[in-house]
């Protein structure tokens, strides 16, 4: 089955509608909560966990950060909720059977994270993995076949594969620790672990005599808000996608038009607001399918580096107050 059939199948629907909803609640979250966080309306949420409609790449990104995992992962977990049969395949010899795909190998690390093809992907290597043992030649052969009858994503998506499988352009492996946090267990893992880190990043907060997190708890999510000098805006530390954290000015006024108007000021007072803040930032419109839009800057990390969130929490820390002093300078050109 082709992507454009999985994206409007009602069984694949109804799996990525019951997926999200499932993280949502684990996250503790109500949809009006996860849409806000997403930048999109309660009425699409809804849409989308009542097995409606399957969001554009765009929202399907926006859904992934809001619940602290990649947006291919939300993909292959609904891919797995629904069965999936690739189409048989004729060969002119019983032997010649495709076995592409090294065993201690995902069919998502083929995949860039948020690619529509995370389906197609699991599907092929499904065909591609059924029997070992194949020729170079046989394999050649099955190929010659197949190709003809995959629409142009697919077929590209195929030579990506054989490209990489070839040694052209390797795929980081996770580390032991990385693979920790894969999965059902590492989502409870992670779960656990961003309890702990917004817990000391409070405690440090208190320790300097910062009143940002004053009435704040901790919460088992990606990031953690604190209110900025703007209205409609707020300040955020967060873990990112991509293995990387970011701080941010995130705007949210209620309309894409005045969070663009905004985004525009700031950026038309660039200089000043860089001077101040004293590192590049970054100007960010996500674009149409996200209402909201970003000022951030990133710097690598993980949660799944213990060892490293006291250097996490002194760059969140210093990159807020770094923020609000830009802010400050900011309104003062107003």
């Amino acid at each position: 089955m082709a992507l454009d059939q999985l994206s409007t199948d009602p069984a694949f629907l109804a799996a990525y509608g019951a997926v999200v909803r499932q993280l949502r609640e684990e996250h503790g979250l109500d949809r009006k909560e996860l849409a806000s966080t997403a930048g999109i309306s309660y009425s699409y949420l809804s849409a989308i966990e009542s097995g409606q409609k399957l969001p554009s790449a765009a929202v399907q990104e926006a859904l992934a950060g809001a619940l602290g995992i990649e947006a291919s992962d939300l993909l292959a977990r609904a891919n797995g909720e629904v069965e999936t049969v690739a189409p048989p395949v004729s060969h002119p010899d019983a032997s010649v059977r495709a076995s592409m795909v090294p065993e201690d190998a995902s069919p998502m690390w083929m995949v860039p994270p948020g690619s529509d093809v995370a389906p197609v992907a699991r599907m092929a290597s499904s065909t591609l993995s059924s029997d070992p043992g194949i020729s170079s030649a046989g394999a050649l052969a099955e190929l010659q076949a197949l190709v003809p009858s995959l629409s142009p994503e697919d077929a590209a998506m195929v030579v990506s594969m054989a490209r990489r499988l070839a040694g052209g352009s390797e795929p980081r492996r996770r580390t032991s620790s990385e693979r920790r946090y894969r999965g059902s267990a590492g989502r409870a893992l992670r779960t656990e672990m961003y309890q702990y880190f917004w817990t000391r990043y409070l405690e440090e907060l208190e320790k300097q005599g910062l009143d940002w997190g004053h009435g704040r708890r901790p919460e088992p999510r990606s990031y953690f808000t604190t209110p900025s000098p703007i209205r409609g805006a707020s300040l955020s530390a967060s873990f990112a996608r991509n293995r990387l954290l970011r701080h941010e000015l995130y705007v949210n006024r209620g309309s894409r038009t005045a969070n663009l108007e905004l985004l525009h000021e700031l950026e038309a007072n660039r200089s000043v607001v860089e001077q101040a803040y004293g590192h590049s930032l970054v100007f960010e419109d996500p674009g149409r399918e996200r209402r909201a839009v970003r000022i951030a800057e990133y710097r690598k990390g993980h949660i799944s580096k213990t060892h490293e969130y006291d250097e996490y929490i002194d760059w969140f820390i210093d990159r807020g107050a770094r923020m609000r002093g830009a802010i400050e300078a900011y309104l003062g050109t107003r």
